[in-house]
């Protein structure tokens, strides 16, 4: 292992067993925010309280919305984003293929340049695997699109490196960056490969819905039954280790001696929340890389891993560990079928709070659009009404793992939206609400105080990031079996 990864390892322990000993220290004087029956819970986190003109003002701030004239099953396409990490990681994307609507929505982590990269990038080579020649179905096309883009990402890295890896020294690693052509692109492409992204989407070609996931966002369907009852199903599984059929999945890739390190704590080596992502590439790269390469990277970059990377070292066995290749699905739009609504985990988390995998969710968010469906929401964007009726679906308080009904919306919006830092308390939220017409019936879409109105534009093709290879020394998944 590297003297910087190990002393970077050391240092970052280090700072953590300093910073938990002075916090257990200092004397809390708890302060009472609300009543619960008949105790107060007492929370010292600091927080600022915001006038509901500014609540406002801080959750529409993302929002927009885009029309789809040519696309008839579709009333209006709604999207907001609220950010909790600085910068923001997810990112969205909506455009037309062909006659049809694709819609994503990219969980990054680490930092947000991958999500970004594949926000431009994905719908493009999407629409470049729908109009190959090579007739393939709709499913296996956008699933082929994910796996060629990751693909690419990894090839750009790998190419910036001498081949004989084993031989390579620490000032050779430098200088392939320092003396490339163009450093800051060859820089650009090392923290896109080395952030990572989930990424969900759905393509809706007439009354057929595909959907794809890697990672942990989620695509949910709600309908209106004729009883008037609302219901909402998740068109596609998640790719988490928290999800025990994909769990088992994962662990069957690899030798048995390694299930125990594996997954722990639902986390892939106890690190990293998702089964699948695009980027990631410290857990996709041949093992030399983990020593003779990666440690070398430009710091700024090495850094925003390296207090686990030593953890990865010691649990490296079977690589690739990770993958891009979504699990998929096919809907056929039915009487009832009202909106589509796809979320990065930032949503799901709140409306599922006491098991993010479990289905309450999704009938959260049934529920919660059905207010706005309704029209008993103050938000005219149902993507903003999502975002802000999740964060009030309960009061939080984390210190005592408790949630309770909330008793003053202004208060506990003040709560999430100014403690910092955020990101201890809630993730970004990145949602698209999905506005269907009624089958024989176009109903007028709400589009006033909705933020931007644009129409959908058409995705236009680039050629891929990287020359395609026949074969390849470093790639080669195995997880072709689907659940």
């Amino acid at each position: 292992m590297s003297v910087r990864t190990l002393s970077t390892a050391v240092a970052g322990l280090g700072l953590s067993g300093v910073g938990y000993y002075v916090y257990r220290q200092q004397p809390v004087k708890p302060v009472p925010l609300a009543a619960t029956s008949d105790d107060e819970i007492y929370d010292s986190r600091p927080f600022k309280l915001l006038t509901p003109d500014d609540i406002t003002s801080r959750i529409r701030s993302g929002q927009l919305a885009n029309t789809t004239p040519s696309v008839k099953q579709v009333r209006a396409v709604y999207t907001n984003r609220l950010p909790s990490n600085n910068p923001t990681e997810d990112h969205y994307s909506t455009v037309l293929i062909g006659d049809g609507l694709f819609a994503g929505v990219y969980d990054g982590h680490i930092g947000p340049l991958c999500s970004k990269l594949i926000q431009k990038q994905l719908p493009i080579y999407v629409a470049r695997e729908l109009a190959d020649e090579k007739k393939k179905e709709t499913e296996e096309a956008i699933s082929k699109a994910f796996e060629d883009l990751d693909q690419d990402i990894q090839q750009r890295f790998y190419q910036l490196f001498p081949k004989n890896v084993r031989q390579l020294t620490e000032k050779d690693i430098q200088d392939a960056v320092r003396k490339h052509p163009q450093p800051e692109v060859a820089d650009l492409i090392i923290k896109e490969a080395i952030h990572g992204s989930c990424a969900c989407a759905v393509y809706l070609d007439g009354n057929d819905v595909y959907a794809a996931n890697t990672g942990d966002s989620r695509v949910v369907i709600v309908r209106q039954e004729e009883d008037g009852s609302w219901s909402g199903r998740r068109l596609v599984e998640e790719e988490s280790p928290a999800n025990p059929a994909w769990r088992e999945h994962m662990i069957s890739q690899h030798p048995k001696e390694e299930a125990e390190t594996l997954v722990m704590r639902n986390r892939i080596f106890g690190l990293i929340a998702v089964g699948g992502s695009f980027g990631d590439i410290m857990y996709k790269v041949p093992r030399d890389y983990q020593i003779k390469v990666l440690p070398f990277i430009p710091y700024e970059t090495y850094r925003t891993f390296a207090h686990y990377h030593h953890r990865i070292v010691n649990c490296y066995r079977t690589p690739p560990y990770l993958s891009s290749k979504p699990l998929t699905s096919h809907h056929q739009l039915q009487k009832g079928d009202k909106y589509i609504i796809i979320a990065t985990d930032g949503l799901w988390d709140e409306l599922s709070w006491d098991n993010v995998r479990s289905e309450n969710g999704d009938q959260a968010a049934a529920t919660l659009i059905s207010r706005w469906d309704n029209a008993s929401s103050q938000e005219p964007n149902a993507a903003t009404h999502m975002i802000r009726e999740a964060l009030l679906l309960d009061a939080v308080y984390k210190n005592v793992g408790l949630r309770n009904e909330v008793k003053d919306p202004t208060l506990e919006l003040s709560k999430r939206l100014t403690r910092t830092p955020s990101r201890r308390y809630r993730d970004d939220i990145t949602v698209t609400v999905i506005a269907l017409n009624e089958q024989d019936e176009e109903a007028p879409a709400k589009l006033e105080d909705v933020g931007p109105v644009t129409p959908v534009e058409h995705v236009i093709l680039e050629p891929r990031l990287a020359k395609p290879v026949s074969s390849s020394w470093y790639s080669g998944w195995l997880w072709n079996s689907r659940l």
